[in-house]
């Protein structure tokens, strides 16, 4: 069993999830080819959350950047806010180390160019962490779409729902400040589905976008009575054209009450049609308008080109960790074994950047009342 020596680059909920997802691969993949020897966490501050950062087994926690890059690492974990992601993947690529980075890449399609071009300058492996690409049902209506099995798509439909920021006492934070996040819902949830659109159907060619701010103003911090404007959308809904001819709808919000986390997927075609729905992230509705009728349950999934089985990744039912964990760990697992046999992943930084410039359209439109924005 190989041995990849990585650093992590933020401590907060999701840096939590990459590590608890890393620590559980030997006791969730049986007989691993892979694992991540923990050398190093760098993070902003070490007042808080001592025992949890130390807990975590990580051999060195930092504040310093030149400390953290002089540690002996194959890959840099990057999993802190948006407007943090250029500077930090920059240093790993020149550090000739691979990168995984939590979703999206950054701020703008810009930035994302930037690091597009440097990875490739340096031959980097990249992975971002879009990981809808791992849940079995997902990889089923991919294999069924590829192999033609609902026929021509006409029409699709997904949404990703959360009901975090529904409070309004709940204070300000980056992700509602634009220079940090460069967005809102959408740019935080709607980058799932956008990537999810190119895997399972091809191209965005154009967006009409509509976006809201539900709750103009929080307080600036948990104990303040001053109050700061939000400048980015807690709402949005943006119509999708393909190349392929195919339409669609996504739609993303952080004031759903009572989702703490609800997500769907739906593709329509001439012979057929696909529900996936977060609950039940094992198997996929299949319409199959021979038989005239729908099959809920597993299914033997083919291998696709160019991508690792899913049964190689996905813990077992024995051993899941739930939705989230059993996700991120399917993903990381990925990269560990990408880096591993010097593999180049299918989401890596040139598929993030793709994504990026989508949202980026998404945007333009809704700033233009909903206009159409055509993607070159």
């Amino acid at each position: 069993m190989k041995q990849i020596n990585l650093g992590l680059i933020g401590f907060g909920y999701i840096g939590k999830v990459h590590t608890i997802a890393y620590k559980d691969i030997p006791l969730c993949i049986g007989q691993p080819r892979v694992t991540a020897n923990l050398v190093g966490l760098l993070r902003s501050r070490l007042d808080t959350e001592l025992e949890a950062m130390h807990g975590a087994g990580y051999k060195l926690v930092t504040t310093s950047p030149d400390e953290f890059f002089a540690q002996p690492m194959d890959v840099v974990d990057i999993c802190t806010p948006n407007d943090l992601h250029l500077d930090q993947c920059q240093r790993a690529l020149q550090a000739h180390l691979a990168v995984y980075c939590e979703k999206p890449l950054a701020r703008t399609y810009e930035e994302a160019r930037t690091l597009v071009e440097l990875a490739e300058k340096f031959g980097a492996i990249t992975q971002v962490a879009y990981v809808m690409r791992y849940i079995p049902a997902i990889r089923h209506m991919k294999a069924l779409i590829d192999a033609g099995e609902i026929g021509q798509v006409f029409n699709f439909r997904g949404h990703l729902f959360h009901g975090s920021y529904l409070d309004p006492n709940r204070p300000m934070s980056w992700r509602l400040r634009h220079a940090q996040s460069g967005g809102g819902a959408f740019m935080d949830l709607g980058a799932h589905l956008v990537d999810l659109t190119h895997y399972l159907l091809g191209r965005v060619v154009g967006v009409r976008a509509n976006m809201r701010t539900l709750i103009s103003e929080r307080y600036a911090t948990k104990h303040s009575d001053q109050k700061e404007k939000v400048d980015v959308d807690d709402w949005a809904l943006a119509n999708l054209e393909l190349d392929s001819g195919a339409g669609g709808v996504i739609e993303v919000t952080r004031m759903a009450a009572g989702a703490s986390q609800a997500s769907g997927f739906e593709v329509y075609g001439s012979q057929g049609a696909l529900i996936y729905t977060e609950s039940q992230p094992e198997s996929v509705r299949y319409f199959n308008l021979k038989r005239g009728e729908w099959v809920n349950g597993p299914s033997q999934i083919p291998p696709l080109p160019g991508e690792r089985p899913i049964e190689q990744l996905w813990p077992s039912a024995k051993y899941s960790q739930g939705f989230m964990t059993n996700a991120h760990l399917a993903a990381q697992y990925d990269l560990l074994l990408n880096v591993a046999e010097n593999k180049p992943s299918q989401v890596d930084f040139k598929a993030a950047a793709i994504t990026q410039k989508v949202i980026e359209a998404a945007y333009l439109s809704a700033n233009r009342g909903g206009e159409l924005y055509r993607l070159e």
